[in-house]
């Protein structure tokens, strides 16, 4: 199953592009939905008006031993394409970063990441430039090095290149900054045909 996670990541050169040289050990599947017809399923095509709340997310592990209850996770949401997928001057676009998430099992065997841990950056909606052709908005769930004081993680005051002011920075950065394992990801595609607004650069 984690290799047909990565080959659909590998798809739309997300592995290439946002993940670089991490090390990616993928433990199971991160599940997105913004509703019950808006499912992420790496790499399609969503409305970018369904998008704009944030979605429902849930990680199952393929081994539950992976993951311990004294374990925290870190959720991250990217946008590599600012102002567009050969245009990186405003690249990487920080969209969300939760910390402290508890693995705690439901009765699926899944662990809720909604509605859980703390919020550094709040939920923003995908807004790509008008006709600036598809954007890879990008999740990654990550474990948090044992016992790490999250509050003191990189502060991203600044959404665009995440702060680093360098553009094509951005979770890659985040990630190898803070120590985090990059253990799931997923991906959905957005295109602005009609709606002429832009982020405040």
């Amino acid at each position: 199953m984690s290799s047909s996670i990565i080959s659909q990541l590998n798809k739309e050169d997300i592995i290439e592009d946002s993940v670089k040289d991490l090390v990616f050990d993928v433990l199971g599947e991160l599940s997105v939905s913004y509703g019950a017809a808006d499912d992420v399923k790496l790499g399609n095509a969503m409305a970018m008006e369904a998008t704009q709340s944030a979605p429902t997310i849930k990680f199952t592990p393929f081994d539950k031993s992976q993951l311990s209850v004294d374990d925290k996770l870190a959720l991250l949401m990217t946008d590599p394409d600012a102002p567009s997928r050969t245009d990186h001057k405003w690249s990487e676009v920080c969209h969300y970063i939760v910390t402290d998430i508890p693995v705690e099992y439901g009765p699926g065997g899944d662990i809720a990441i909604s509605g859980k841990g703390t919020v550094r950056n709040n939920y923003i909606g995908p807004g790509p430039p008008k006709n600036s052709g598809y954007h890879r908005y990008v999740f990654f769930l990550c474990k948090q090095p044992k016992e790490a004081d999250s509050s003191s993680f990189t502060k991203v005051e600044n959404i665009i290149s995440w702060g680093y002011g360098t553009p094509g920075a951005g979770a890659y950065d985040y990630i190898k900054e803070n120590n985090l394992q990059l253990i799931g990801a997923n991906y959905y595609m957005v295109e602005n045909t009609t709606v002429d607004f832009n982020y405040d650069m």
